[in-house]
Parts: C-alpha cells; sequence; structure tokens
C-alpha cells in the first residue's frame, strides 16, 4: 500500500523543517495505548538508501525532521517483544509534516500503523494555503513549451499578468492576493531563487525534467517566508539514485497547426508584438544514478535547448522584406550531486545555468519599423548551491545553505546597427530608419548563506533561523536602452522614390535635416544591496485536536531607509472531530515586500548628474556642420540647455541641495519604505469522501506604502469639468479659472510649480506663461520641471474567496478544480507601467478604483483519466472575466508632461480609473497520450500531443482606452488591442516524443 502523505494538489503547509526536506513525527504505543519507550523507528529512503534511526521517549513520541523529500521511504518499528511494524511507499512533499501513530502488539500477533496527513485527507497542520504538484504531474500537463512558472496558474488564484510588462523574459507572470507581478517568491532547494535587481521571474530557470516537486502557496503563512506580499513557489529538484534513469525528449510546435491571432492581418499590423507565426522546438534529456563502487555519491543531470522563430509582419512600403523573423535560443542545465556523510549528516552540491537570445525582444522590429533598428537582448544567469543538513539530536536538525548566483548579463540589448540613427520620413508612405545607439549592459552577483534550526519536543514544533543575501548589481542605462549618445538625424519629408530617401547621398546631405538630437550625461550605476532576515515559529499542539501557530519575522533590505520591518504572524489549526475529517483554520500575517535594485537606473538616468537629451534645428547651436560631425564630442557650447525633468531618490534632500531645495516640493519623501501587506484568512476544509475533498477559504489583503511614481513639483490642481481642447484661463498667480477650459499649456503649468515659484522669487523675477520655453526670446527659465520621486502613498484591498475541490489518483482518474471569486481595489497597482495619476496633487481616493489586474471570476479545472488501451487523456480548462484598462484622453490636459494619465471629462467630472472593463477569457487545453513498453518493459517509449485554446477564442487582455477630449467616446475607443503582449495565444499545438528507462 502506499502512503502518499502530501501529493497532488493538495493543501499545502510547513512545519518544523526547511522547505525542501520534510518531518515524520508520531507516537509509539501498545494495545492498551501505553506509550512505549525505546521502540526503534527505522526509515529508509528506497532510491537513495540513506537510512535514519530514533529511538521513542518515555513518552512514546518520536520525531525525525529533515528528511529529503525525493524517492519512497520504507519505516519500520521494532521492540524487544513486540511484533515488527512497517510501512512502504511513503512518500514526502518539501516543507510538510507527516505523522505516523504506531501501535505494537505482543509477539505473534499484527502490530498496525496509522497515517494522518495522507494525499485523501484533510491537512490539519498550519494555515497556509497552496497547492502541491510533483514532477511527475507537471510533465503530464499542457504546459506551454514545458516552462514550469505555468504550473502556479493551475490555482485561480493566480492570475496571468502578460498585460503588465516583462513579456520579452519568454516565462509567464503572474499576480497573487493583489500583489504585482514581481512579488511571487521562488525559492529552489531551501534557498533563495529570484534576482533581487528586477524580480522578473526566477534567477535560474530550472528544466521540468529536473522537478521532483512545486509547492504553490497563495499564502505562505510561516515566518520563514519573506520579502514577498504574493505567492510562494517552493521547488525541490530531483536527486539521483542507485540505479541508472535517463530520459530523452523531442518537442515541436508545427506552424502548419496554428491559428492566427485575432484583429490584424500581415498587411496590417503595427507592430512586431502582432506576430503571424510561432515555431518552436525543444531538445530535452535527463540522466540521474549512484558514482563509484558504493554508489553512494548520487548525481542528477538535466538539460534543454529550445529554439523558437516568431514572425512580425513588416508594413512599411520601404522594407526589402515583408517578414522579420526573431529567433530565440535558450539553454537550461541542471547538475546535483548528494551524499551522506553519516547516518546524520548528508550535503548536496547544485549547479545550473540559463542563457537566451532572443533576436526580436518585445516586437522592436515589425509594422512600420524596420529591420535597421532591430536589437538583440541577452540574458546569462548561473546559480551554485551547497546544501547541508546536519542531525544534532533525535527532533534537532540544522540546515545550512550557502548560494551563488551571476548574472553575466542579468539584461544586455545589443544594437545590430550601432551608429547614428537616421529617420528619414517618405511621402509615399512610411518611415525609413537606420541605426540606433541604443543598448544596455547590466550585471547582477548575489551571495546568500541561510542556517535554520528546527526542533521537535513535547508538543512543539519549532524553527528558527537566519538568512543573508548580497547583492552587487548594475551596469549601463536600462532595460530596451535609453540615451542616444550617438545621435539622432531626423530628416525633413522626402518627395523623392524611396531608393532616392535611402540613398547614401540623400543621407549625407546636412540640408536635408529637420532636426538632431542627442543624449549627454552617465548612464552608468552601481547598486550594492543586503536583504536579511532573522525568523523563529512555533506549532504548538495545545490540544488532540488544536494546534496554535505562532512566528514573528524581521527584515532589512538596506536599499531602503526602513529599519523596523517586524513581520508576526498568528494562527490556529482546530480539527473538529479529531479524525482529520473536517478542520477549521485561520491566521493572521504581515508581509513585507522588496525594492527592486533596478529602481536605481532611473535614479541614474534621471538625477541632476544623469542623462538629459537636447535637440537641435539648423541655424541652432549644436546643431552639426556635417552629417560626419555627429556625434558631438560634448555639449555644445553657447547652447540653451533644456528644461529637464527629473526622477530623484527619495530620502537624500542633503544630496539634491546642490541643485534645488526639496523643502518646497509637494511631500519630498524623507525615506524609501518597504511596502507591506496585512493578510487574514479562514479556512474550512471537508473530506466528503474517500479520496475527495473541498476547501473553501477565504484571503484578504490591505497592502500599505505601496511605492509609485510622483512628481512632487506638480503644478497647482487643475480641475476640469468641461470638454474640447480649449485652452484654462488663468488667474494672476497662475490658477486655472474653474470651466474656462480642457487644456493647459506646459509653460502655463510650469509657472505654477512650487519650485519654479521660488526660483522665480529668489532670481527676483516672474514667470511668463505664455513665452515659449527653452528659447533665446523666453524668460529666464529653472533648470528643472517635473520632479519625480517614487513615494509610499499607495494601498490596496482584496478580498477573494477560494473553492477547491480535489480528486486524488484511482481508478485512473484525478481531478482538481479551482474556483476564486476575487475584487480588488486599489489607488496605485503594484509593480505595472503606466502608473502616473491623473493629477499628482489627488492621489488618494480620486484614484481608488478596481486594479489593472481585478479579476472578479477565474475557474482553472485540470486532470486526467487513464482510457483503456493504455490511453491518457486530460488538461486544463480556464475561464475567467473580463480585465479592466484605464480610459484616458490621450493628451496631456494637465501640462505636467510625463507626470499624468489624463482621463477624460464625463458628465461634468473626470471618469474614475480603470474604468473600462474587457471581454470573458477562456481556454480549453486537452491532451492525449500513449505509452508503449520496448525491449521487455525495459524502456518508454510516451508519444504526446497536447492542444492550447484548443476553440481558438480570442482572449484579449489590453484594450484601447482613448476617449478623447469630446463628449462622446472617439473611434476605435474600447476597441482590443493586438499582440502578444495584448491577448493570450491563439490555438497552437505541441507533438513530443519520449524514450525513458
Amino acid at each position: 500500500m502506499t502512503f502518499v502523505l502530501f501529493c497532488s494538489f493538495v493543501g499545502a503547509s510547513l512545519a518544523a523543517q526547511t522547505p525542501d526536506t520534510a518531518t515524520l513525527r508520531g507516537t509509539v504505543v501498545d494495545a492498551t495505548q501505553a506509550p512505549i519507550s525505546g521502540a526503534r523507528i527505522e526509515i529508509h529512503n528506497d532510491l537513495t538508501g540513506e537510512t535514519r534511526v530514533v529511538d521513542s521517549t518515555t513518552a512514546g513520541r518520536f520525531s525525525l525532521a529533515g528528511l529529503p523529500v525525493t524517492g519512497e521511504y520504507s519505516v519500520s518499528a521494532t521492540h524487544t517483544g513486540f511484533a515488527e511494524a512497517n510501512e512502504h511507499h511513503v512518500t514526502f512533499a518539501a516543507g510538510s509534516s507527516a505523522i505516523l501513530h504506531l501501535t505494537l502488539r505482543v509477539a505473534g500477533e499484527i502490530s498496525t500503523v496509522n497515517v494522518e496527513g495522507v494525499a485523501t485527507d484533510v491537512r490539519v497542520d498550519q494555515p497556509q494555503l497552496g497547492i502541491l504538484v510533483t514532477g511527475e504531474q507537471a510533465a503530464n500537463l499542457p504546459l506551454p513549451a514545458r516552462r514550469i512558472a505555468y504550473v502556479a496558474l493551475l490555482d485561480s488564484a493566480n492570475e496571468p499578468a502578460i498585460n503588465q510588462g516583462d513579456i520579452f523574459m519568454n516565462e509567464p507572470l503572474f499576480t497573487t492576493n493583489g500583489a504585482g507581478r514581481r512579488q511571487a517568491l521562488f525559492v529552489a532547494d531551501g534557498a533563495n531563487a529570484i534576482d533581487m535587481w528586477g524580480r522578473q521571474t526566477i534567477f535560474s530557470n530550472i528544466p521540468l525534467m529536473a522537478v521532483d516537486q512545486m509547492t504553490i502557496l497563495t499564502n505562505g503563512f510561516s515566518a520563514e517566508h519573506g520579502a514577498s506580499t504574493g505567492s510562494v513557489i517552493n521547488i525541490v529538484t530531483r536527486s539521483g539514485g542507485d540505479r541508472l534513469h535517463g530520459q530523452l525528449l523531442e518537442l515541436w510546435r508545427p506552424a502548419a497547426a496554428q491559428a492566427s491571432l485575432a484583429g490584424f492581418t500581415t498587411s496590417n499590423a503595427t507592430s512586431g508584438n502582432e506576430v503571424t507565426s510561432d515555431v518552436f522546438g525543444q531538445t530535452a534529456a535527463s540522466l540521474s544514478g549512484g558514482l563509484g563502487a558504493s554508489r553512494a555519491l548520487h548525481f542528477f543531470t538535466a538539460a534543454e535547448y529550445n529554439r523558437e522563430a516568431k514572425a512580425s509582419p513588416i508594413t512599411s512600403p520601404l522594407s526589402p522584406i515583408n517578414s522579420y523573423v526573431g529567433h530565440y535560443r535558450g539553454w537550461l542545465g541542471l547538475v546535483r550531486l548528494d551524499r551522506q556523510l553519516s547516518a546524520k549528516n548528508n550535503i548536496f552540491l547544485r549547479a545550473n545555468m540559463d542563457s537566451f537570445s532572443d533576436t526580436n525582444p518585445n516586437g522592436i522590429v515589425g509594422g512600420s519599423s524596420l529591420a535597421n533598428v532591430a536589437r538583440i537582448f541577452h540574458r546569462r544567469t548561473y546559480t551554485g548551491e551547497l546544501g547541508d543538513t546536519a542531525v544534532l539530536g533525535a527532533g534537532l536538525v540544522n540546515n545550512a545553505r550557502l548560494q551563488f548566483q551571476l548574472a553575466s548579463p542579468i539584461t544586455e540589448f545589443d544594437p545590430v546597427i550601432y551608429s547614428t540613427q537616421f529617420v528619414v520620413p517618405v511621402s509615399s508612405g512610411g518611415t525609413f530608419t537606420s541605426g540606433t545607439s541604443q543598448s544596455a549592459l547590466l550585471m547582477n552577483r548575489q551571495y546568500e548563506f541561510s542556517d535554520t534550526v528546527a526542533d521537535t519536543f513535547g508538543k512543539h514544533q519549532v524553527i528558527a533561523g537566519a538568512s543573508v543575501i548580497a547583492a552587487h548589481n548594475g551596469g549601463n542605462s536600462k532595460e530596451f536602452g535609453g540615451p542616444i549618445f550617438l545621435g539622432k538625424f531626423t530628416y525633413n519629408t522626402c518627395t523623392q522614390a524611396a531608393t532616392v530617401c535611402e540613398s547614401t547621398a540623400y543621407l549625407n546631405n546636412i540640408a536635408n535635416v529637420a532636426n538632431y538630437q542627442q543624449s549627454y550625461g552617465n548612464a552608468n550605476y552601481l547598486v550594492d544591496d543586503q536583504l536579511w532576515a532573522l525568523f523563529a515559529q512555533d506549532d504548538f499542539h495545545i490540544l488532540p485536536r488544536l494546534t496554535l501557530n505562532g512566528g514573528v519575522r524581521y527584515e532589512r533590505q538596506t536599499l531602503t531607509n526602513a529599519k523596523l520591518n517586524f513581520a508576526p504572524r498568528v494562527g490556529f489549526v482546530f480539527d473538529t472531530r479529531g479524525n482529520g475529517s473536517t478542520v477549521i483554520r485561520g491566521g493572521f500575517g504581515i508581509y513585507y515586500s522588496q525594492i527592486v535594485d533596478n529602481s536605481f537606473a532611473s535614479y541614474a538616468l534621471g538625477e541632476p548628474t544623469g542623462v538629459f537629451t537636447y535637440t537641435a534645428t539648423p541655424g541652432q547651436v549644436g546643431f552639426p556642420t556635417s552629417i560626419a560631425a555627429a556625434p558631438l564630442p560634448s555639449f555644445p557650447s553657447g547652447a540653451i540647455a533644456p528644461i529637464r525633468s527629473l526622477y530623484v531618490r527619495p530620502g537624500q534632500p542633503q544630496y539634491l541641495s546642490q541643485w534645488f531645495d526639496t523643502s518646497v516640493l509637494k511631500g519630498y519623501p524623507s525615506a524609501m519604505l518597504n511596502p507591506y501587506s496585512e493578510q487574514y484568512t479562514a479556512s474550512l476544509e471537508q473530506r466528503l469522501a474517500r479520496n475527495w475533498v473541498m476547501s473553501v477559504d477565504y484571503i484578504g489583503t490591505h497592502t500599505l506604502r505601496i511605492s509609485r511614481p510622483l512628481d512632487v513639483d506638480s503644478p497647482s490642481p487643475f480641475v476640469r469639468t468641461v470638454t474640447g481642447t480649449g485652452v484654462v484661463t488663468l488667474t494672476s498667480n497662475y490658477l486655472p479659472v474653474p470651466g474656462s477650459g480642457n487644456m493647459r499649456t506646459a509653460q502655463q503649468a510650469n509657472c505654477s510649480r512650487p519650485y519654479w515659484t521660488s526660483w522665480y522669487a529668489q532670481h527676483n523675477l516672474t514667470c511668463d506663461a505664455s513665452s515659449k520655453q527653452g528659447t533665446a526670446q523666453s524668460v529666464a527659465t529653472p533648470p528643472y520641471s517635473v520632479i519625480q520621486t517614487d513615494v509610499n502613498d499607495g494601498y490596496l484591498h482584496y478580498n477573494a474567496l477560494d473553492l477547491n475541490i480535489r480528486h486524488t489518483f484511482s481508478r485512473g482518474f484525478s481531478i482538481f478544480a479551482s474556483y476564486t471569486w476575487a475584487h480588488t481595489l486599489d489607488n496605485v497597482d503594484p509593480d505595472t507601467t503606466s502608473q502616473n495619476p491623473n493629477d499628482p496633487n489627488f492621489t488618494g481616493h480620486t484614484e481608488y478604483g478596481p486594479a489593472i489586474f481585478d479579476q472578479r471570476h477565474r475557474l482553472v479545472l485540470s486532470g486526467e483519466y487513464m482510457a483503456p488501451f493504455k490511453i491518457q487523456i486530460g488538461g486544463i480548462t480556464t475561464l475567467a472575466s473580463g480585465l479592466p484598462y484605464n480610459v484616458v484622453t490621450g493628451t496631456t490636459n494637465s501640462g505636467d508632461t510625463g507626470a499624468t494619465t489624463d482621463r477624460p471629462v464625463v458628465n461634468g467630472a473626470v471618469i474614475g480609473r480603470d474604468a473600462g472593463r474587457g471581454h470573458p477569457i477562456y481556454s480549453i487545453d486537452p491532451n492525449i497520450s500513449r505509452a508503449f513498453g520496448l525491449f521487455h518493459e525495459a524502456v518508454q517509449l510516451q508519444l504526446r500531443a497536447e492542444a492550447f485554446n484548443v476553440l481558438n477564442h480570442a482572449n484579449f487582455v489590453g484594450y484601447s482606452g482613448t476617449y478623447g477630449n469630446g463628449t462622446s467616446a472617439g473611434t476605435g475607443f474600447g476597441s482590443p488591442t493586438y499582440g502578444v503582449t495584448s491577448q493570450l495565444p491563439a490555438r497552437f499545438m505541441q507533438f513530443s516524443a519520449q524514450v525513458s528507462f
């Protein structure tokens, strides 16, 4: 009989162990239920041969902590005069605790074993929530490109976030419990697996073949988890065993089986994200076994090679080709070594790498953008981890982890033609563009050490530990590249033939140029950041039916000024009947999130010592004398510097005082703080029948101190009540006259900025609201206009009801049904783009509305069935309601250029934030497979076919929110936007063949 102590889509929980180990505890009694002291309990790993032994205490209790979760275990209990008790095929899950009740009977009778917490039962541990998926289950699911992050979407509480940025990472991002897309915490083999620079996804991705277990926690209650207000994805990699095992897989996604994305054709595509063909292939392999004569050293290795070709139509008549094919190449590799040094000590070493390149990231080329502006994206990461588990006593275990992570680079954008840029509008249609100097090269190094002590004594399970991550990152520029240091020529509209307009003779004639732009300044930066934590937790089994959970965590991120980040956790688990059939649990905790290190890219480029771009027209100072004179060696002497928009770091008034007085600004923050969430849960879990379990969970989140960009030198409030494009009338002190117009010019806005008011008073001058700023004819102007910084004034409320029903595998059938009703309201969305308010003076209740990821309903069905003739069928079905979108004017009504997202006036008032709502989303993804035994079943050949979005439903997540400034919406308002950043994939199929032995 197989006892799986925690598997197959069950409610997850942690006890006194680290995320990649498990604990077995229990009692030994005789037939009269009297405790037996000195009983010998032995547990043996059938895969690795590792053996652990413990004797029961005078109270008949025992505990074995720090058990590796890979492989099945055999458990035996012996004592003189009693019959031996045995249990086989016991499987643990990472971070779980199992309970064995052993009843030893006198010799000649049969001793019995009772297990609590099996997969078909209700969990009785901690109040945290989530699911666990084994590597075998994940391999049987239809996952696009077999990327492991898609597993998280089986839980309906996790929502995909492709409309929120970072699509070029080629990994799915998701939001959980109102947290941002970069708030998921990845843990691999008990160590951190996120990159502190950007947190886009897992630092070094792991091949699917190398995954032993994945636990996806939508509420990570344990005090061991931190630096995240979202979900926790706990990954345990495979270990090798005594016997040799291997796999070889070939997967392909042919173009012939694909449907086209909706909304565009090859003749009207507007960007490179409007992909017309996506061909993918993967070769994967793994090998594991034992080394040496005794096979005491076990190894596991896995690798993947991915290749993808995405075709983006080019619609410009100037292009010599109709389609540009971007090539993605990715390599994943992992090696793991395990060795049991003694009965009380075992170690492991894991090394893995993740490297990929993309010749058309985020659709840079396509639509009207020619191949001449192509840039290549590179990312290469490497991780090495050393783990040690030492048994210090019967229930006392120490787990130490040492890790080094290198991203070289974490982000690199290289122009194919690295040169001065030439832009020629052509009257016959299209724009010819050649060359660019917008590049980026960013690196990241991370060092981590963590140590955790777990102890079980009496009614207590205690875990305490500490961790520190030191990151050193930075480089040049930012994602996609920013400054144009080699300059950019924009030409007058060319009315001749396209061949003439693109010719060297035309391009080299300076008389054809309309203006010249060049960036100046310093785009290099370095960041040193440390994230360290202390934590402790006690699970107190105060009564046989009642467990109280209490813990506390302290975090410190040196990048911020926050020094009081204490995160308490309290909860309970009540087994109402004492037999595990009905359990009520609840909890409360505080969770802090990390400020990503790449925030410094904005500060480095945006502060006064950063970068600015100067534009000169013919005859102006700074206009090159010839094409060959570009780029200019330095900022031209005598040129009038443009009024700059700044992005400055909070909490440094003394440093900024050399350029301006921060005290005159509107709420310039004195500190940078970590956002945090107050999260509370209540859950009822009920056994419906054998192998059927239902859970009903409530999750509430109140997030405070969300970081947002804000103009702290904002103009005076502009309360708009009328439509149209009329320019507002100002009072003598530059305040808008109510109802006099719907537009304010940039200079009108500038004159009411607090820094401008202070600057003009200091220089005894008067601001001219009608002058053309930046010209020799204008009144003298201050050097800066917009002064943005990051402020912690965001807040969020999330409420959700989750319903999960699971049937564990029996009679060839398993199913997991997950439904979530959720509602998220906030005044700024965490970790998303376009976060400027309608008016920087009103960021509270005025901006409070649905979050961009406020998906009210989401249902995910997954499962598998073993049909006759050994045919296995299964799949995933997702049904969800539409997502919100923001309604905007499409213009800068406020005059606060670059600092506002202006919304239209409807019925005499500015419409609320994220007032639009998209269409429902659904996708059916079936799969079918058949295994064939070869060479007397020693080798297995599996043939598999998978279909995604088989009904080819157009699933849009992006919509045109441009309403305009009229009394009614403009053309195209509310219609879907197209391309891979705005819609989920159309129908496609994957086929694979796998050989295993």
